[in-house]
């Protein structure tokens, strides 16, 4: 059983500022805590509700895993789901918060200024991964990608990502002006998407529905979706994927 120590170790990770200074974050739910594993993903420890179904333990991804029990008390004390599965794990990821930009090789890259919705955030990063993209960039005005919300919307994606990287918005302005001849903004006045051709390593920048991008950022090429219907805009995340869909295939 899991004692107070752990249970206050745990809940501190709540906090923005203790995840980064411990370097841990909290997985919360069956899948996301499988999918974690497989990308290899270090798991300091594995925490179940006594009551959680065990037989679900019994695949390979747990297989010398560190198994931490807890009462359904004490359960609670460190979930943060209203329904929750029973099972929460402590990742370590201290490679991502030791990254900066120059940790990032020219290749396409995302990059989200000032996103601050957790949902979208997560969404965003699955669509990368599925698209093969290995980098991200946000600004600092965007939400912390370790946010609780943000790990759960992204079902593990974060972890298949070679680097996710924040810093302020003047220096990853200078690290796209060194590093990249190609880069896009996704804004709702620009050149049709649909003719939009290209062939070489791209950044693509992307804002928040509310406010758009940056203005040190609207120098670059603003590429837009071609609106058939009524609606005002699109959500950012519906967005990104139609956009990145378009760049990587390239037709």
């Amino acid at each position: 059983m899991i004692g107070q120590n752990t249970i206050k170790f745990i809940k501190s990770l709540n906090l923005k500022k203790n995840r980064r200074l411990n370097k841990k974050v909290i997985l919360e739910g069956y899948r996301l805590i499988v999918e974690s594993i497989r990308s290899g993903t270090k798991i300091d420890y594995i925490v179940i509700n006594e009551n959680f179904q065990k037989e679900l333990l019994n695949i390979k991804e747990f297989e010398n895993q560190n198994i931490k029990s807890a009462n359904k008390s004490n359960f609670n004390k460190i979930s943060n789901t209203t329904n929750s599965q029973g099972i929460i794990a402590i990742a370590d990821v201290k490679k991502y918060f030791n990254q900066t930009l120059e940790d990032i090789k020219k290749e396409k890259i995302i990059i989200l200024d000032g996103i601050q919705d957790p949902g979208n955030l997560g969404t965003i990063l699955r669509t990368c991964v599925w698209y093969g993209i290995k980098s991200i960039i946000l600004t600092s005005n965007s939400i912390d990608p370790f946010n609780l919300k943000c790990i759960r919307s992204g079902m593990g994606a974060h972890f298949y990502l070679s680097n996710i990287v924040q810093d302020n918005h003047i220096n990853v302005l200078k690290f796209l002006k060194n590093n990249y001849k190609t880069i896009y903004i996704a804004d709702m006045k620009g050149s049709n998407l649909e003719k939009i051709k290209s062939n070489t390593n791209w950044a693509l920048i992307l804002g928040s529905e509310a406010h758009g991008v940056n203005d040190d950022f609207k120098q670059f090429k603003h590429i837009t979706i071609n609106k058939i219907g009524q609606l005002e805009s699109l959500n950012v995340s519906v967005a990104a994927g139609i956009i990145i869909n378009k760049l990587i295939n390239n037709y």
